[in-house]
């Protein structure tokens, strides 16, 4: 029988789908994938990521500053290099650095074996390190610490920040970082560079944050506090001075997990202006941008018999901070802020405790603070922002710095 040329056309494709389903050939191309490694930067709290190099040095990088991006893409057969340094790894005790090769998934190659990265290629520590030198600003009787890493293939040593914390007192004074700024590379970002063996110095032990993570246990920490509040107990809790978003690479993960990076908090859920203020730094798009955080003085809440007293996480150590403080840097210019780390106060007390001019409504870039006049409500944490000189004449943890001329507007 003949077919119309339509009609013959219809058989022939209906033919070809047939046999392309019988040899099982999928044709959608949304189904073809391409082969990719994918390696979690933190997959969970007992791994060490090594820092991934391209083999020319270059820190591998992914889409930096998305939401939820943590991992580390690269295409099967690409050659990287795993670093520990000056650490080494947990499966490789005497290698401090490993070539290896992209299989899939979470598959390397390495000498020509496959390796898991997660469960065979951890560091036995973070790869970013510490070690104890002086700090400018920080008193002799404070442990003073620098933090980087080392890159094994250009032999240099970056330097990413400081801190200066009271190891008796359980505080933190300050640290100082460099923050995104715009068309600088890796080696701006850094504080200071230095040799491959700079950080081949005496490290803090873990003791410090071991006690602080012990002190933040919520069940022991109400019924401490409950003894001297009552039923009324004060929300303590804790959170980051540096968070994510100003990391300025996304593999220095392990920065948020140092000892001096945790702050402890009072109201912490209702304190919206310390996200506040974070969200604006981090979209202020300026160049040369630093930052120095810390904490002053110590809250002070009514106990069970009316009294007040100052508030500890425990034994007269780790003291809940009065206020929570940020300075933010660029050239000769600098602005500082602090919030207050409590959503109640009386209007006494703002007044007594409002310690310089607010200039708030002269800085343009705190757009979220700004917004409904937010830096001003209470609840929310109230911000005050100073000119640095009359805010170091009360928050004296705040190192001096030189050249600065002119408020950060």
């Amino acid at each position: 029988m003949l077919l119309g040329k339509r009609t013959q056309s219809e058989f022939l494709l209906i033919c070809a789908v047939v046999c392309l389903s019988f040899i099982n050939v999928k044709c959608d191309t949304d189904q073809v994938e391409t082969v990719k490694c994918i390696l979690p930067l933190k997959p969970d709290w007992s791994f060490f990521s090594p820092l991934i190099f391209a083999k020319n040095g270059t820190l591998i990088t992914t889409d930096n500053f998305s939401e939820e991006q943590e991992d580390i893409t690269l295409d099967s057969g690409y050659e990287v290099i795993l670093s520990c340094a000056p650490n080494y790894f947990r499966e490789f005790p005497s290698e401090k650095t490993l070539a290896a090769r992209c299989k899939n998934d979470k598959t390397l190659f390495v000498n020509q074996k496959e390796k898991d990265f997660i469960s065979e290629l951890s560091c036995e520590v973070r790869a970013i390190e510490e070690i104890i030198t002086p700090v400018t600003g920080c008193p002799s009787t404070a442990r003073s610490i620098e933090y980087g890493y080392t890159n094994p293939i250009v032999e240099k040593s970056y330097i990413l920040g400081e801190a200066c914390y009271d190891v008796k007192k359980g505080q933190l004074l300050f640290v100082h970082t460099k923050l995104r700024s715009p068309n600088m590379v890796i080696e701006e970002l850094a504080l200071k560079i230095r040799n491959k063996t700079y950080l081949h110095q005496e490290h803090p032990t873990s003791f410090y944050k071991i006690e602080l993570m012990k002190a933040l246990l919520l069940d022991e920490l109400n019924e401490r506090l409950k003894k001297t509040f009552g039923p009324n107990i004060p929300n303590i809790s804790s959170r980051r001075f540096l968070n994510e978003d100003m990391l300025t690479h996304k593999q220095y993960q392990p920065i948020l997990k140092l000892a001096w990076n945790y702050a402890i908090t009072n109201d912490e859920e209702q304190l919206e202006n310390l996200d506040n203020l974070q969200q604006d730094i981090v979209e202020f798009n300026t160049k040369n941008l630093e930052i120095y955080c810390g904490t002053h003085g110590i809250l002070s809440l009514k106990n069970n018999e009316g009294e007040q007293v100052d508030v500890y996480l425990k034994n007269n150590k780790f003291p809940v901070p009065k206020y929570l403080w940020t300075v933010v840097r660029s050239g000769n210019q600098a602005t500082a802020f602090a919030v207050f780390n409590r959503a109640q106060i009386s209007d006494k007390d703002k007044q007594k405790d409002t310690f310089c001019t607010s200039k708030c409504e002269e800085i343009s870039w705190i757009k979220t603070l700004l917004q409904n006049k937010q830096y001003r409500k209470v609840e929310n944490g109230l911000v005050l922002c100073c000119e640095l000189s009359d805010f170091r004449k009360t928050i004296h943890e705040m190192p001096p710095i030189n050249g600065i001329t002119d408020l950060l507007k």
